[in-house]
């Protein structure tokens, strides 16, 4: 349980997360005043997937604050569920309320597991910029490109609904958290 308050209480008080939340309301509230044609959170979707990735990757970053926390926390499964968890716990209001602004709440469980998704990828990877660069082109490209090209494989994309995005997230948080445990800080 202290585990889990010291992960919510890092990802609430981390000013990247906060400014990617606004600006992804920001920006899906203007893409609806617009009337842009077809589904708004489609496009306001990057804006989360960047936070997934920014919530798992950024102890990675900079001083190395990762060390630290496996210090105060040397057990590192139960770090990665800790993790998770606070994510989990951050994830659903935030894209509640993006899902709700772009007038699609009934997206709002794929639109969290996405982040858990993309949050995955950012612990696996431990670079941000590269982890974003993975999950945008993902996202944005071949998702897109494999339902075009392979409509049968279109249901099993992370962003096809919610069970498959459930998948998805599984199975690169359980990735993440197997490599945490193997891997050198």
């Amino acid at each position: 349980m202290n585990a889990f308050r010291a992960e919510l209480g890092k990802l609430l008080t981390l000013p990247s997360l906060w400014i990617t939340a606004l600006l992804t309301a920001a920006v899906t509230v203007l893409l609806r005043a617009v009337g842009l044609p077809g589904s708004v959170l489609v496009h306001t979707q990057a804006g989360l997937l960047v936070l997934g990735v920014l919530a798992a990757a950024h102890e990675y970053q900079g001083g190395g604050q990762i060390r630290t926390t496996l210090l105060a926390m040397p057990r590192r499964l139960p770090l990665a569920a800790a993790k998770t968890a606070a994510l989990t716990v951050l994830a659903f209001p935030v894209a509640g309320v993006v899902a709700a602004l772009a007038g699609e709440l009934s997206a709002t469980p794929r639109a969290a597991l996405s982040m858990l998704v993309a949050a995955g990828v950012g612990g696996l990877v431990r670079q941000t910029v590269a982890s974003v660069g993975i999950v945008l082109t993902a996202y944005v490209i071949v998702a897109p490109l494999m339902a075009a090209r392979l409509p049968a494989s279109a249901r099993w994309m992370p962003d096809a609904g919610w069970a498959a995005a459930l998948i998805w997230a599984f199975a690169l948080v359980a990735a993440w958290a197997i490599t945490l445990r193997g891997r050198d800080a």
